[in-house]
């Protein structure tokens, strides 16, 4: 075999070693994510089918009415620190309607801006032993993604994605429950002090096949809040991939927010003890991303006649259960209402040449009242 490789062209030769190289990195890695991923999903249905919880007959995920919570009093300790990363201060000019709603909204906020250079001194200075995966990471977003964590963890606040636009006051997200509350706590011995935004349920089912998404585009938390050092704990364990949403994102955060729903971190890494909220969509990311998708196109092999095929089975029975909840809405892409506090747009800036040659500004020009934490 060697001697057969060995006459290829140069070419084919380094094609050939690169397939081979990722193959075995799938086979190494692979079933232990896998086997990860369904331990979570197994725990959690069955400690909330233990528990007795109402569920949702269309998700089977938990759900707790807000009147479940006798002494609930919105979300606390979170201070009033909005934050935003990116490369430099030259950011695209895309954002800068967003970012001045978000500023407008929240007049008595501070502001902080991360850039590259300021993320990795910050966790050069405060998160040392994370520092070399941090330099180590091949995907840009591994490093934008890592970071927020990091710093939600030591200053608290709210992070906001420059593609999120501010419909309404932070204050009117803590302060006023929704509904429900997704998969909250009545026993727990402290008031909720950290958040994390659901995707739209259609679009996780139909895109990933399973039933339901924490984004990282809007979180909040209280400083030292342990479900954020808990992030930081399985990150430097998990493999360097070079994707994303595996390792740092939406995929690798619903996983950790798995575990903290069932305890399976240990008794202090548990929502019992800290609860973490989970807001529905409509009313931190309401919209569908249609940028990327055709959603009609993609839902068309999964339905008759607008209902699921009952024959479907594992990751195809999800797809056609979000295309069916799509027909239901009447294919609504938008649920923003005056509910709704935030609105993520999917602008994809970020991902791969997305940005070439798109028109950029100065963010501290534009907007004094954006400040850093490090001077230089």
């Amino acid at each position: 075999m060697l001697t057969d490789l060995r006459a290829w062209p140069k070419m084919f030769r380094v094609a050939a070693l690169v397939l081979l190289s990722l193959n075995l990195v799938l086979l190494i890695t692979g079933p232990k994510l896998l086997k990860h991923n369904n331990e979570c999903v197994t725990e959690h249905h069955q400690q909330h089918q233990s528990t007795g919880h109402q569920t949702d007959p269309v998700t089977t995920d938990p759900v707790t009415p807000v009147s479940s919570f006798i002494n609930y009093t919105g979300i606390s300790g979170i201070p009033k620190i909005l934050h935003y990363v990116f490369k430099s201060e030259q950011v695209f000019d895309s954002y800068k309607p967003f970012i001045k709603s978000c500023l407008d909204q929240n007049p008595d906020w501070q502001v902080l801006f991360w850039s590259d250079s300021h993320s990795e001194k910050l966790i050069a200075d405060h998160y040392a032993r994370f520092i070399h995966k941090y330099r180590s990471y091949r995907d840009r977003l591994e490093k934008s993604d890592s970071v927020r964590y990091m710093i939600l963890h030591k200053f608290g606040g709210v992070y906001l994605d420059m593609d999120v636009e501010c419909r309404k006051p932070f204050s009117r997200l803590f302060t006023q429950p929704p509904v429900q509350e997704r998969f909250a706590v009545a026993s727990a011995t402290a008031a909720p002090s950290a958040f994390l935004g659901e995707e739209r349920r259609e679009q996780t089912r139909i895109l990933y096949g399973y039933s339901y998404c924490a984004m990282n585009s809007m979180m909040g938390s209280r400083p030292g809040h342990p479900f954020f050092q808990l992030a930081i704990d399985r990150m430097l364990g998990m493999p360097m991939l070079a994707h994303a949403r595996l390792t740092t994102g939406p995929d690798f955060l619903t996983g950790l927010y798995r575990m903290w729903l069932n305890c399976s971190a240990g008794p202090a890494s548990c929502q019992a003890k800290e609860p973490v909220l989970l807001y529905p969509a409509r009313l931190v990311s309401p919209l569908m991303d249609t940028s990327l998708v055709n959603w009609e196109s993609k839902c068309r092999p999964f339905l008759s006649k607008g209902k699921p095929d009952a024959k479907l089975e594992g990751r195809r029975k999800w797809e056609a259960m979000g295309c069916s909840q799509l027909v239901a809405n009447g294919w609504n892409y938008d649920q923003t209402d005056d509910t709704t506090v935030a609105v993520h747009r999917f602008l994809h800036l970020g991902y791969g040449n997305q940005g070439l040659n798109k028109r950029k500004f100065n963010l501290f020009t534009e907007f004094p009242r954006i400040k850093t934490h490090y001077s230089t």
